[in-house]
């Protein structure tokens, strides 16, 4: 189990993937990829009132927490949904945790310290408290699965 994100990048994983024109590339597979919408229709827009997004705490924590090896950030464009202005997404291991209103350099250090604490625990966790007012499911995954699900309580 990692104790901490230098631990985490000792026991990264590589898988030898081969590219279309034939060349075998040795990928060292990440753990977490955060993305977040830096340009688009809403995010960071302060003419329309919005927040502006702290760009520059999302590299400056990456850079300092020394996850490049670990996490990968996207500095992108429009992630959706623009109801939601200054939306992150976060993967960890196959699962997706959305973030909106991320308008602070203290809301990134949580979504880091949040990275850290699964990266610590080795799996998946559950958002911290002081982040949950930020979640939201922007895909029905869960919902949908358990729509879809048998009950299996009933015989």
């Amino acid at each position: 189990m990692p104790a901490s994100s230098s631990d985490a990048c000792a026991t990264s994983f590589r898988q030898h993937v081969t590219r279309a024109d034939g060349r075998v590339v040795d990928l060292l597979q990440r753990r977490a990829h955060i993305a977040y919408c830096f340009t688009g229709c809403c995010c960071g827009k302060t003419e329309r009132g919005h927040a502006p997004v702290p760009a520059g705490a999302f590299k400056d924590e990456w850079v300092r927490r020394n996850l490049r090896k670990v996490v990968h950030l996207t500095k992108a464009a429009c992630l959706g949904p623009c109801e939601l202005a200054n939306v992150a997404s976060l993967m960890f291991d196959g699962h997706a945790t959305w973030f909106h209103s991320v308008n602070s350099a203290a809301e990134v250090r949580g979504i880091f310290d949040y990275v850290e604490m699964m990266l610590a625990a080795d799996r998946f966790l559950s958002p911290p408290a002081h982040l949950s007012h930020l979640t939201f499911n922007f895909y029905d995954w869960d919902a949908r699965a358990q729509v879809l699900a048998p009950d299996l309580t009933q015989s």
